[in-house]
């Protein structure tokens, strides 16, 4: 079902310098989206609310679920998405942010639907892999999030290479962790999903991975107590790093 959208009213709007908004596709899930504005917010040190990135955030959470798409082989929430990032493009934002990991399995195909840019979240997030572990080949990465985006080779060096057969029964393990995780920050249960995220890290660090990424935005909404020079890789945070990096640039 195609969703509702109201009509943008380009002249509502006026920037400066014919500089455009964010524009930020939100709703998976609503903390995570929250979370990553905080982020937005917190990373761009300017002293006035003037000087903050300008973004329109379009929250509308009926996504079909990510994750069990990408199981099944539906594109359903692809076209839901796209969807959305249209009615930014057309409403005059100049570059797309999605603060969400399994979304970006169809980031290719994002990218190549529109005419602005799409910052990409998994290419920002390898580049600063790669970067901060000084590693071209063998880097040892463990992903925490959603059964997809743990499955599916978003980010580097999760196999039997890096860390032996035994890992993939350790795997399934953290997979269904992770999931119970994820279901009770989406259902507001903070407290104890935060706990057995902890639990969880420091059963991960026995591997001695060089990276831990919490490859879904909700582990990145509970993920302040984790810090990050344990080896702790927070997506959301280099994707609000991206989207200042995209705003100075726009200055020129």
């Amino acid at each position: 079902m195609i969703d509702d959208m109201p009509q943008p009213n380009l002249r509502t709007f006026q920037l400066p310098g014919k500089r455009k908004p964010l524009g930020v596709v939100g709703g998976m899930g609503s903390l995570a989206t929250a979370k990553f504005l905080e982020v937005l917010a917190q990373k761009s040190e300017v002293e006035k609310d003037q000087d903050h990135i300008p973004y329109i955030t379009l929250s509308l959470p009926n996504i079909s679920d990510r994750s069990r798409a990408i199981t099944m082989g539906s594109d359903a929430p692809l076209r839901q998405i796209l969807e959305r990032a249209h009615w930014l493009e057309k409403a005059g934002c100049g570059a797309i942010a999605i603060p969400c990991n399994t979304a970006h399995f169809w980031a290719s195909e994002i990218r190549y639907a529109l005419s602005i840019e799409l910052i990409n979240m998994i290419e920002l997030t390898r580049k600063f892999l790669y970067c901060t572990t000084e590693k071209v080949h063998d880097i040892r990465t463990v992903v925490l999030g959603t059964n997809a985006t743990m499955m599916q080779p978003l980010y580097p060096g999760t196999n039997t290479h890096c860390f032996g057969y035994d890992f993939w029964q350790q795997i399934i393990e953290w997979r269904d962790c992770t999931a119970v995780i994820i279901a009770d920050v989406k259902a507001g249960h903070i407290t104890r999903a935060t706990e057995t995220l902890k639990q969880l890290v420091r059963g991960v660090r026995s591997l001695n991975p060089d990276a831990i990424v919490l490859g879904c935005s909700e582990l990145s909404a509970i993920s302040g107590g984790l810090a990050p020079e344990e080896n702790v890789v927070d997506p959301i945070g280099i994707l609000a790093d991206g989207c200042i990096q995209w705003w100075n640039d726009s200055k020129m």
